[in-house]
Formats: structure tokens, sequence, C-alpha cells
């Protein structure tokens, strides 16, 4: 997968824009697939936007698909780089359902953990909404603002995440007890699981989802490749039983894993203004790249690499 990935974010940037979520005429962003350029997102408040570009694959669902048909976020066909010919779409596909089929194996022995069989979490697993991005994420300048980041500090929003690192470090997670940063460094073989903010809610608070960021200092270019778990999208999440006494004690309000997730997509893209995520129930609503690559790099105030 990394090879594939360095040979994509190699292609000429005319290239890879053609595969632009913001492009108007192909209205890829409710589908929330293709190129995202460098500077595309602005993860932590009062920062500057990501110095990273990215690639988003999920399941590669027709236009008369019913998700697709009814709008659901996140849902629809995958836009492919032409010159990639078609052992490029292969092994990004192979790796979506290996992927996934790992991250459900791992939801069903956090049901067990929660006091359940293997079997609690299928019905949220059905037509999941599930994607990953290919990260590419250049050496940090030495004169790079102190604000800068690869992805700044941030809590996943999701459910789940499955991380596969490259062989560059520069992922750190937060110590609470510390109050610092601490480097997670790449194992081979190995993923970092994280849970998201919404399984955090699921569970009543008694699982975290932990504060992490990029930040490249090696040197070296950094690939990486999280897989976002989201579940069914019109699945409700409603306190797990076994993570109160009461029903009076659960913090969270039922929300379905749709409207949480289009939210906070909304938010993330909104603070650089280059993306934007249409409402749900409304028309769609295309983003739309705000004048050039360049002015992106020039809200970010370092140069683009």
């Amino acid at each position: 997968m990394f090879k594939a990935s360095r040979t994509f974010f190699a292609l000429p940037l005319e290239e890879k824009m053609k595969l632009d979520k913001a492009d108007v005429q192909a209205a890829q962003n409710d589908h929330n697939r293709g190129y995202e350029v460098m500077y595309g997102q602005m993860i932590e408040k009062d920062t500057k936007p990501d110095l990273k570009e990215g690639y988003y694959v999920a399941q590669d669902l027709p236009a008369d698909h019913p998700q697709v048909l009814s709008k659901k976020f996140a849902h629809g066909p995958n836009i492919w780089p032409e010159s990639l010919g078609p052992h490029f779409r292969e092994t990004c596909m192979n790796y979506l359902n290996q992927v996934t089929e790992l991250t459900e194996k791992v939801m069903q022995a956090i049901g067990i953990s929660l006091g359940y069989d293997e079997h609690y979490f299928d019905e949220f697993c059905t037509e999941p909404m599930a994607f990953y991005k290919l990260l590419h994420y250049p050496p940090q300048p030495s004169d790079a603002d102190a604000l800068q980041r690869g992805i700044g500090a941030h809590r996943d929003f999701g459910v789940i995440t499955l991380l596969l690192q490259g062989d560059v470090p520069g992922l750190e997670v937060w110590d609470e007890e510390t109050k610092s940063f601490y480097p997670a460094p790449p194992l081979e073989g190995a993923y970092v699981v994280n849970l998201g903010n919404l399984f955090e809610q699921w569970t009543n608070d008694k699982y975290v989802s932990n504060v992490h960021r990029v930040i490249n200092k090696s040197g070296a270019e950094r690939y990486s490749i999280p897989f976002n778990y989201n579940g069914n999208p019109d699945f409700v999440i409603k306190c797990i039983e076994t993570c109160r006494e009461r029903p009076e004690d659960e913090k969270y309000a039922p929300i379905s894993v749709e409207d949480y997730v289009r939210q906070k997509y909304k938010d993330v893209y909104g603070r650089v203004g280059i993306y934007k995520v249409a409402d749900k129930g409304t028309e769609k609503v295309a983003g739309k790249f705000l004048d050039t690559l360049d002015k992106a790099a020039t809200a970010a105030s370092v140069r683009v690499h």
C-alpha cells in the first residue's frame, strides 16, 4: 500500500487536481472521495492549515445504490487517477476490504470487553460508513511557523480508527498526567488503534478517545494510512447499558452516526474554507476551491512543498 501511496502523491499536481474533492463539476464533496489538497484542513483550532495532502477511498458505490440516492454522507463512487490504471484501483480496494474485516474483528473483541458476545456490534457493522486516507506529510520546514502542524492536535471524532504508519516517525500522543506529547514511533506490522469521540460517547466516557497529532521533523517524507470506521450511517448511538447503572446516568443524547460525522466534517473543513459539506436533507452542496492552491499556501504562511 505504501508503494501505491508514494506513486499517487508523486503524480503531477495538475493530475491530482483532476480528482480534487472540491471539483464542482465532479461534485464529489458529499461522497468524501478523491484528492485533498495540501493545507485543505485545519484540525486544531487557532493553528495553521495542516501540512499534508490526502487521497480518500471507500466502498465504490454506484449512483443507483440506495444509500447514494438518499444522499447519505460519504457514500458514492470513488474517483481514480487514470494514469495509474486498474492495478492501483485493485490494490486500494483489496486493502479496503482487508482492513474493514480486521476492524470488525476488533469491534467483536471490544463487544466482549463490554460484557457482551462477539455479535453485539453486528447491526452497527451492517453497510458501514468506512474509508481510509492515503496521507503524505512533507518534512516540516526549519523556518515553519510555531503553529504549523502536519495535522493538529485532535481526537478522532468517529467510532474507531486503525492507523498504519510507514517507516517515518511524527505521530505524537498526549499524556494527560505529564501534560505533554510523547512519540508513538512506527512498529513494523502493527496498527495504532484509536477509539474516537463517538465511541467515548457511546460508552458514557468509559472508554477514552485520546489526543494526538503529527509533526514531521524527520527531514523525510512521511506516509500513513488511517482507516476510519463509523458503522451504519442510520445506526443511533445510545449509551451502552453496561456503561451506566441507571438510565438517568447517561451523559449524552442519542444521535445517528451520519448526523454526528457530517457535523464534525463541516467543522474541520469550515476552518479553512476550501471544502464545504452539505447539510443533511438539502440539495448537494459541492465544495468550491478558493481560487488556487497558492492561496491555500498563503493562508498557511509557509512554503508549498
